[in-house]
């Protein structure tokens, strides 16, 4: 998953948690979910503020791209954050 922000466009491909995950098999008309970790933040600087969210589901090659949500709500910018407080976890 990747978030783009509106601000040149700058990628942040957000790190996986450390949860177990397991295979997950979805034929057609069904559904699965996935959660998110978010740091939000308030703050005027050291903040990221996406504009789009690409997901790449598991061996696929396109991405689905959507707007971000919460247009007026801001992430703690932890890009380089080793164990950053925005992440992704497993699909299921």
């Amino acid at each position: 998953m990747d978030l783009i922000s509106i601000n040149g466009g700058e990628r942040w491909s957000l790190i996986r948690s450390s949860q177990k995950w397991s295979s997950v098999e979805v034929e057609a008309g069904q559904s699965t979910e996935f959660t998110l970790n978010l740091a939000f933040t308030k703050e005027n600087e050291g903040f990221y503020q996406p504009a789009w969210v690409e997901i790449t589901p598991p061996n696929e090659t396109k991405a689905l791209k959507i707007e971000w949500p919460w247009e007026t709500d801001t992430l703690v910018d932890q890009r380089s954050a080793t164990h950053p407080g925005t992440f992704v976890n497993p699909i299921g």
